[in-house]
């Protein structure tokens, strides 16, 4: 304590005493450090009472601090931490059996994550004094410090230095740099893997990170003859297209865009279970015509989302609006838009799109009934 509040801590004393005693244990004060300063400024006599061990000292002085003041989660990590990287001479009289607090224990005794208490041992560890003191003061998360405190300390001074909102800048930025070299070492592993698996046969090894697939949903009931979907390519079964082999084409990290209407939309979310995927998200295709329904008149399509593995995301900056528009063409011809937007979402990986209705692109391979240049499956 200083500054103001502590000269407002004297006069309060000079004038009405001393209300609440100075704890110490073996002849150490373990609560009232400002009170006892603040008695001896005032010049006057300061009272004293021993700690009874009631509770562990560890306990009751951390409980003490935690009712006094506020303390952010940020806050109550550094001083876990520190508790429990204290060594063992300073700490034998803490700990409830006197031996070495975990960091697990001392973050259940402050009330935080043991995460959190990890990274803050990265700040005391690493950091600068000056980066420190920003969280102890409740001024910077434990989190943006650590960031910070991978940099030389030189650098960290100079970020410090200028200010909070410096601080959270420098530890967004590094914080991206990470995450995009980890995603950058993960797509080069699934790379090497699907490249591997090239000179095998499809049966025997899976080679594709990325699935694009327009199932040829059977309908119950068909809006007009003209529009009857057997008249525009053969369907299939439910219960036959969850029982395709997708497992023999598709590695263990993986994404699958999947078509799906909206009366499909059930059926679907069957078919990305039994296909070994979970649902992630979805996008909405609008037609720009409308056409028929028996609720609603359809101008819209999905592409739902889903994965498996550890197959990484895209780049922030590669991720699409969910909505786009494309006016539709001949019946089940899919927007040039999508293979653009997945091609930027994954450009390095191999691709296959599974019931394709036309020739292959450059960087994908096709199977289908009336796609050309297909594959053996």
């Amino acid at each position: 304590m200083d500054g103001r509040e502590f000269e407002d801590l004297v006069e309060d004393i000079r004038i009405n005493g001393l209300m609440e005693p100075v704890t110490t244990y073996q002849g150490r004060i373990i609560d009232g450090r400002n009170r006892y300063r603040a008695c001896l400024k005032a010049e006057v006599k300061p009272r004293f009472i021993e700690f009874d061990g009631c509770v562990p000292l560890i306990n009751f002085i951390v409980s003490l601090n935690l009712h006094r003041r506020q303390l952010n989660e940020s806050q109550r990590a550094i001083v876990a931490a520190k508790i429990a990287t204290m060594k063992q001479g300073e700490r034998t009289d803490l700990s409830p059996n006197g031996e070495k607090l975990s960091q697990g224990e001392a973050a259940d005794l402050l009330n935080v994550g043991k995460r959190t208490v990890e990274r803050a041992n990265e700040v005391i560890k690493a950091g600068t004094p000056e980066l420190i003191e920003k969280v102890e003061s409740g001024k910077v998360s434990v989190s943006a410090a650590a960031e910070v405190a991978s940099l030389p300390k030189p650098e960290q001074q100079e970020v410090v230095a200028r200010g909070e909102s410096e601080i959270v800048r420098m530890a967004n930025e590094i914080k991206a740099r990470k995450t995009d070299q980890r995603r950058t070492e993960r797509i080069e592993k699934i790379i090497s893997i699907s490249r591997s698996n090239s000179n095998l046969t499809i049966v025997e090894a899976p080679s594709f990170p990325v699935i694009l697939c327009d199932p040829p949903w059977r309908y119950e009931h068909a809006v007009s003859d003209s529009r009857v979907i057997e008249n525009q390519y053969p369907t299939m079964e439910l219960a036959d297209i969850c029982a395709l082999p997708i497992q023999k084409i598709a590695l263990s990290d993986c994404v699958l865009f999947l078509w799906a209407t909206s009366p499909k939309l059930e059926e679907s979310l069957q078919v990305i279970k039994a296909w070994g995927f979970s649902y992630r998200t979805c996008a909405v295709w609008n037609k720009e015509i409308i056409g028929m329904g028996y609720y609603f008149r359809q101008q819209h399509e999905l592409l739902l989302v889903a994965t498996r593995g550890n197959l990484p995301p895209p780049k922030p900056e590669d991720r699409l609006p969910s909505i786009f528009d494309s006016r539709r063409t001949k019946h089940s011809e899919k927007p040039e838009v999508v293979y653009g937007a997945i091609e930027r979402m994954y450009p390095e990986l191999p691709k296959i799109e599974l019931f394709a209705r036309g020739q292959a692109r450059s960087g994908w391979s096709v199977w289908g009934n009336e796609s050309r240049g297909n594959i053996d499956a």
